[in-house]
C-alpha cells in the first residue's frame, strides 16, 4: 500500500509540474495574442518546448547567495515552498494520502494560509530591502483575503453538509449552482486573484517598484522552485473553484474528468485576461478593498443567500 500511494503521489506530482510547465506557455501565448504581438514560436513546431528549454536553462545557472543572507533559510525556502505546493495537491482524489478525505476544505485553507510565510521568511532572509518590501505586502495581503477566502468556502460546505469537496456532488447537486449563486462566485474569483498574487493585485511582486519583490535575490534553482510553486498553487486555486461551484454529478468517469479538466482550463484563461486587461492597483486600494469592500459584501451577501434558502 505505501509503495501505491508513493507512486501515485508521485504522478500527481509529475503532472503538476508538466502542467505548470505549459500553463506558462498558455499565459505567453495568450497575452501575445491579446496584446496583437507574436508569443514564443522558435523552440520546436509553434514554442511546444518553450517551457522544457526555459527550465533547462534556470537550472544549470549559477546559484547566487548573498553575502548578508540568512543562508539557511535562504536555500531552505524554495523547497518549502515546493512542499507547501506539493501539499496541497495531496487533496486530489486518488490512492494517495487523502483519498477524498472528509476534511479537504480545512486541509486547503491551512496549506493556503500557510504559503505566507514563504513570502515573509523569503523577504526577510535576503536582507533586501525591495525584498522585505515585498514579504511584508505578501503577509499582509495573504492574512487579509484569507478571511474572505475561509468566509466564500462556507457556502460549499453550507450545501455539502460536511468539510469536503467531493460531497457537493455526491449529494447529486446541479453541477452549475454556481450560477445560482454568481455574486459569490465572482467574489471568489476576485478573491483568488489577491490570494495568488495575480494581477491587478500582484502588489508583492511589482516589478515597477520592487523590481520583482520578495523573490528579488533568488537566481537559479532556487528562482524556478518559487515559480513553480506560486503557479502551481494558482493551478490549484483553479481546480478548487470547479470543485467547489462547477462540480460534475458524475466527475470521476471518462468524461466527467475531461469536462472538469476543460473548466479549469477556462478559470486558467481567466486568470490570464484578467491580466492582459486590468493595470495594477496601487497597494492601499487593494487592502481597503479586502477591509471595505469585500469583507462586509460577502458577510451581506451570505446573509441575505441563507435567509431566502432558508425560508
Amino acid at each position: 500500500m505505501s509503495l501505491c500511494m508513493f507512486i501515485t503521489s508521485l504522478f500527481i506530482y509529475l503532472g503538476v509540474l508538466l502542467s505548470v510547465a505549459y500553463f506558462t506557455l498558455m499565459e505567453r501565448k495568450c497575452l501575445s495574442s491579446l496584446g496583437i504581438r507574436l508569443g514564443p514560436d522558435k523552440i520546436s513546431v509553434a514554442g511546444l518546448a518553450q517551457p522544457i528549454s526555459d527550465g533547462i536553462k534556470l537550472f544549470i545557472k549559477e546559484f547566487v547567495l548573498p553575502a548578508n543572507s540568512v543562508k539557511i533559510i535562504f536555500l531552505l525556502i524554495p523547497c518549502i515552498a515546493m512542499l507547501l505546493c506539493f501539499l496541497g495537491w495531496q487533496i486530489f482524489p486518488s490512492n494517495g494520502i487523502s483519498s477524498s478525505a472528509s476534511n479537504d476544505i480545512l486541509f486547503f485553507l491551512v496549506v493556503s494560509s500557510l504559503n505566507a510565510h514563504v513570502a515573509i521568511m523569503s523577504g526577510w532572509s535576503s536582507t533586501s530591502k525591495y525584498a522585505g518590501v515585498g514579504g511584508i505586502r505578501g503577509f499582509a495581503q495573504v492574512i487579509s483575503y484569507e478571511i474572505c477566502l475561509s468566509i466564500a468556502l462556507v457556502a460549499v460546505m453550507f450545501f455539502s453538509m460536511g468539510m469536503s469537496f467531493f460531497a457537493l456532488s455526491d449529494s447529486g447537486w446541479s453541477s452549475w449552482w454556481g450560477l445560482y449563486c454568481l455574486p459569490i462566485v465572482l467574489l471568489w474569483v476576485t478573491i483568488c486573484l489577491a490570494e495568488a498574487n495575480r494581477a491587478p493585485f500582484d502588489l508583492v511582486e511589482a516589478e515597477s517598484e520592487l523590481v520583482s519583490g520578495f523573490n528579488v535575490e533568488f537566481s537559479a534553482g532556487g528562482f524556478a522552485a518559487l515559480f513553480i510553486a506560486e503557479y502551481g498553487m494558482i493551478l490549484l486555486l483553479c481546480l478548487v473553484t470547479v470543485w467547489s461551484f462547477f462540480q460534475n454529478a458524475c466527475v470521476w468517469t471518462v468524461v466527467g474528468v475531461t469536462w472538469m479538466f476543460f473548466k479549469v482550463g477556462v478559470i486558467m484563461f481567466f486568470f490570464i485576461w484578467t491580466r492582459a486587461t486590468y493595470p495594477r492597483f496601487r497597494y492601499d486600494q487593494l487592502m481597503i478593498m479586502a477591509w471595505k469592500s469585500l469583507l462586509p459584501l460577502v458577510l451581506s451577501i451570505y446573509c441575505v443567500f441563507f435567509i431566502i434558502t432558508k425560508s
